[in-house]
């Protein structure tokens, strides 16, 4: 069975508050914080990094954050590309 267009949202589209403006890790937790000014705590096991370099996926500089799980207890921060991850992503 394959992909269909609608199996994934466009990420060109995005609310400030799925729009990831930095990232920083320290010891095993994740900071987020998304163009709404807010910033949310991820343990590193609850968090993924995945790209989407389809024309639907999100800009170049503006990682999309989507929340996954039925709990609302994990989420996905998805890149343009693979080199984009090390570069949105900052040691404190």
């Amino acid at each position: 069975m394959g992909l269909t267009s609608d199996a994934f949202p466009n990420l060109k589209k995005l609310a400030p508050a799925e729009r990831v403006q930095k990232i920083t890790h320290c010891g095993d937790t994740y900071r987020i914080t998304t163009a709404d000014g807010k910033t949310r705590a991820s343990w590193e096991h609850t968090l993924r990094f995945k790209t989407d370099a389809s024309a639907d996926g999100p800009e170049k500089g503006a990682p999309a954050l989507m929340g996954v799980g039925m709990m609302g207890d994990r989420a996905d921060v998805i890149f343009a590309s693979p080199n984009k991850i090390s570069e949105s992503s900052r040691n404190q």
